[in-house]
């Protein structure tokens, strides 16, 4: 496709060139994670995020009883029901958040990837 003009020759390759590098990420922004490079690398991500997600519970547990200590200068401020409401719903909200970390993860790109798409 010769127009005998390189400057209209390179102006073509460099616009047919991004054109096609612009497809090639529009690809990878809409294709699922399990699918990418056969899934091998998802495999590897969903390996890594249980060993750390058994250390997210262990700091869970250690930053409760800090966070315990910290906020209440003696055992009989636990025992107030306020105390224990919010240290119960501190507890539960930092555990939803280990425990599901994935999916929430997946759920924010499965909505980024749908919105992308309507674009």
């Amino acid at each position: 496709m010769s127009s005998g003009n390189w400057i209209i020759d390179n102006l073509n390759n460099a616009l047919q060139t991004w054109s096609e590098k612009l497809s090639e990420i529009w690809q990878l922004i809409t294709q699922a994670p399990q699918t990418f490079k056969g899934g091998g690398i998802w495999n590897v991500v969903v390996t890594i995020h249980g060993g750390l997600q058994a250390i997210g519970y262990a700091l869970l547990v250690l930053f409760f009883v800090l966070g315990v200590i910290k906020t209440c200068g003696s055992f009989t401020e636990v025992k107030k029901p306020e105390h224990v409401l919010k240290l119960f719903i501190r507890f539960a909200l930092a555990k939803g958040v280990v425990t599901y970390g994935m999916e929430l993860m997946m759920a924010l790109l499965n909505i980024v990837q749908a919105s992308s798409v309507q674009l």
